[in-house]
């Protein structure tokens, strides 16, 4: 695994909106945060188009799931799901 592969995309969510309550160990605002987190991922497939997935891995992550899911039409992976297959 080579982390610099080119088929993956990194992206930190610290920028979107709201967002920062989880450094501030504070509870995040899903509603207000949601829609940050939907124009980052839009910005991110509109750079890369050819992505087929996307994989949430902090469990901060999940209650956006859906909403990325209904917008891009893509499979989403997050740390429910992920548990889910183990049960």
């Amino acid at each position: 695994f080579d982390v610099d592969d080119d088929r993956f995309v990194i992206a930190g969510c610290e920028n979107v909106p709201g967002f920062d309550a989880v450094a501030k160990g504070e509870k995040v605002d899903v509603e207000k945060v949601t829609p940050g987190m939907l124009k980052m991922v839009a910005s991110i497939l509109d750079n890369r188009p050819s992505l087929r997935a996307i994989l949430l891995e902090c469990t901060e992550l999940p209650p956006y799931s859906d909403a990325l899911r209904a917008q891009f039409g893509l499979p989403v992976w997050d740390a429910i799901t992920c548990a889910d297959f183990f049960i």
